[in-house]
């Protein structure tokens, strides 16, 4: 075979590689756009009394709860000592989960490397939750108040304690020294990141867990506050 030919022959294996990307691509959008726009658990109950919050920057959700009340106490879980202010004097508490390697790598968006972005989403790793401590609403960034009864607060609370890896005791497990500011911390989870299972389809999962309005399936934040608008 000449060499002419097998550069052909290349060519045209690059150009179907490509292509079939392309249409897994276009395949995988089009699915979370359905997804996203079929709601589930739309009928709702009218007495909620516990306010939660949903909050995106853009890419990334988090839950937003509150630090205590009478169904859960986050800091017998997380104790203060965990954040670097070693403060107890907070209202709200936030949960993002994704993975762990991007979190480390991954402070900042303007840090994000395509290697770090590829293995998080193609591979199997390690993931971690982002929760952070807060003294107020901060309302830089897109957020959603839900009401929500006693009941789905309660489901809400397992589905998010059911993530961390605790000890024993029911504690959680720290990321030794990963930070981003004086009052947040990381934690050891379980699940992994991946194409099909993102960290907004983590948070659609806890909405439909606790029979609160969600997408069918979606792995973007436009699918959980489309159905929030």
């Amino acid at each position: 075979m000449k060499a002419t030919d097998v550069g052909i022959k290349v060519l045209e294996f690059l150009a179907k590689a490509l292509l079939s990307f392309l249409l897994v691509m276009l395949l995988y959008f089009v699915a979370a756009v359905i997804g996203s726009v079929i709601p589930v658990n739309t009928a709702q109950p009218e007495d909620g009394t516990i306010t939660i919050y949903l909050r995106t920057n853009g890419i990334h959700t988090d839950f937003i709860f509150p630090v205590k009340n009478e169904i859960m106490d986050w800091q017998e879980v997380i104790p203060s000592e965990t954040i670097l202010s070693k403060t107890a004097d907070f209202e709200y508490i936030s949960f993002g989960w994704g993975d762990l390697k991007f979190y480390k790598e991954t402070k900042e968006w303007s840090d994000l490397r395509f290697p770090v972005a590829f293995q998080a989403v193609f591979l199997e790793n390690p993931s971690a939750l982002h929760v952070t401590f807060e003294q107020g609403i901060r309302m830089n960034r897109p957020v959603v108040p839900v009401a929500i009864t006693k009941e789905q607060y309660r489901n809400l609370v397992e589905y998010v304690h059911a993530t961390f890896k605790t000890d024993n005791a029911g504690k959680a497990n720290p990321v030794e020294g990963l930070h981003y500011n004086q009052h947040d911390a990381f934690f050891h989870a379980n699940g992994s990141l991946h194409f099909f299972y993102t960290c907004n389809t983590w948070i659609n999962d806890g909405l439909k867990y606790a029979d609160l309005r969600a997408c069918l399936w979606t792995p973007l934040d436009e699918g959980i506050f489309y159905q929030y608008r």
